[in-house]
C-alpha cells in the first residue's frame, strides 16, 4: 500500500512540473543584419584582414589598428576581431561572395575581460 501511495505522489508531482508554461522572448536577441552587409570594406583593409598576422599594427583613417585572431562565427562565416585605438573593438566577417564587411553590434556583447571578471 505504501508503494502505491508513493507512486501516485511521484506521478502527481511529475505532472505538475510538466504543465508549467515556459517563458519566451518577446523579440529576437540577434538579428541577421550582418548577413547582408550595407558597406563592404576597401581593398587595402580587405587585404589586411585576409593576410595579416595576429598583432600586426596598421593605420586605417589615421587611427592605429591591431589585428586580432580569425575565428569561425556561429552563422558560418569567417570573421576577425580588430582593436581600434580610439573606438575599441570591431568585428569584420567574410561573406559568401568573398567580401569583408563590418558587423553591426548586437544587443549584448562581452569581452574576454568581462569573462575574467565574472570568474573572480
Amino acid at each position: 500500500m505504501k508503494n502505491t501511495v508513493l507512486l501516485f505522489a511521484i506521478l502527481i508531482f511529475a505532472q505538475g512540473c510538466t504543465s508549467i508554461s515556459q517563458p519566451t522572448a518577446s523579440r529576437a536577441l540577434v538579428e541577421n543584419q550582418f548577413v547582408t552587409p550595407a558597406v563592404i570594406v576597401g581593398v587595402s583593409l580587405a587585404d589586411a584582414l585576409a593576410n595579416s598576422s595576429v598583432g600586426t599594427v596598421f593605420a586605417v583613417q589615421d587611427q592605429a589598428v591591431v589585428m586580432g585572431n580569425k575565428f569561425f562565427a556561429a552563422v558560418g562565416l569567417t570573421c576577425r576581431k580588430l582593436t581600434l585605438e580610439q573606438s575599441g573593438q570591431a568585428i569584420y566577417c567574410l561573406n559568401e561572395r568573398g567580401d569583408w564587411f563590418k558587423v553591426n553590434k548586437v544587443i549584448s556583447e562581452y569581452t574576454e575581460n568581462d569573462m575574467q571578471e565574472a570568474d573572480l
